[in-house]
């Protein structure tokens, strides 16, 4: 479970750091304030209160009234025993949408058939809310390295991608799991974020921002005018065998015995991003918690691994524009 570990070595930055004047290219004619419900990395399969912190999520989300949901990866297994689970997602009445995570497959399933219980379209797939186009992206292609999880975006995703972006008129957020901006992320991630960053011309805004998970970490930083977000982990973070501990009761860790490895957070973390299109803005309204017992360093993992600005129990907010072509 989770033998990789990748780390961040940025932090959030200074604001004027993310905002950096950048060429005008295309004007967007896209209109009004689209808000989105974020949550990431949950993983059903780990945590012994799975059903808790989506429970959360979703009733805050009912008193928000964003415009749309999406789960960002590592939601649970498509067994029989986590139908409650799944049933508790499809119970929010409003447009929800999944993304794929490497762990969706655990235990030997097949991308294929975790597409068709959680109901998705496809892998990979796009949708539209107000004035804007989301494409959502499966990292989970074979290539690009040998052992481990699958980390790769496959020609045919490729050209899928490029034909969507040459086409669509509205300003573009990207959804997947794995990152495009960090190391141990996609593997070719260069070659997708210059598919991103390309300046099609006056009738075709552009990507305004990237939104994954799969690290459990904090983090923003803006690339040739993309803002890459990965939203933080809704439960935890994944600590190494030196750092085992059991922070809950017995039983808990009886019923799911990887919960030693994990320096949980004491409430679920999720966002509520905003593209503002009239404003031209784009924020990220996220939340704090705490650790339950000791915190990583407490516990053991090195810091030169686990560098406190990026691993903490919180998504912080951010503020700035959009991309300068929006």
């Amino acid at each position: 479970m989770l033998k990789r570990r990748h780390f961040l070595t940025r932090s959030l930055g200074a604001a004027a750091a993310l905002t950096l004047p950048l060429p005008a290219l295309a004007r967007s004619t896209a209109k009004g304030k689209l808000r989105i419900g974020m949550i990431s990395d949950i993983h059903q399969d780990v945590m012994h209160d799975g059903m808790k912190r989506l429970a959360a999520f979703l009733d805050a989300m009912r008193e928000a009234k964003p415009d749309v949901i999406v789960q960002l990866g590592d939601f649970c297994k498509p067994t029989a025993t986590n139908k409650p689970f799944m049933d508790l997602w499809n119970s929010y009445e409003g447009p929800r949408y999944h993304v794929i995570g490497n762990h969706d497959m655990d235990g030997g399933f097949r991308r294929e058939q975790t597409v068709e219980w959680y109901g998705m379209p496809a892998r990979y797939y796009g949708f539209d809310q107000v004035d804007t186009r989301f494409l959502v992206l499966d990292g989970n292609d074979p290539g690009g390295t040998k052992g481990g999880y699958n980390r790769f975006i496959a020609d045919d995703q490729k050209a899928w991608l490029e034909n969507e972006l040459a086409i669509t008129k509205h300003p573009v957020v990207v959804l997947i799991h794995q990152p495009l901006d960090l190391p141990g992320g996609v593997v070719n991630q260069q070659e997708i974020r210059a598919l991103l960053e390309k300046d099609r011309g006056t009738e075709h805004p552009g990507v305004a921002a990237v939104f994954g998970g799969h690290f459990h970490q904090d983090s923003v930083q803006r690339i040739n005018g993309v803002a890459y977000a990965q939203i933080n982990s809704a439960s935890y973070v994944w600590l190494p065998d030196n750092a085992r501990r059991n922070v809950y009761d017995e039983e808990s860790h009886k019923k799911h015995p990887n919960l030693d490895h994990v320096a949980p957070y004491r409430d679920p973390l999720w966002a509520i991003v905003t593209l503002d299109h009239d404003a031209g803005t784009l924020s990220i309204q996220g939340r704090a918690s705490e650790w339950v017992g000791p915190d990583p360093w407490a516990r053991g993992a090195p810091e030169k691994d686990y560098p406190r600005n990026t691993n903490r129990p919180a998504i912080t907010n951010w503020n700035g524009p959009l991309r300068e072509n929006l």
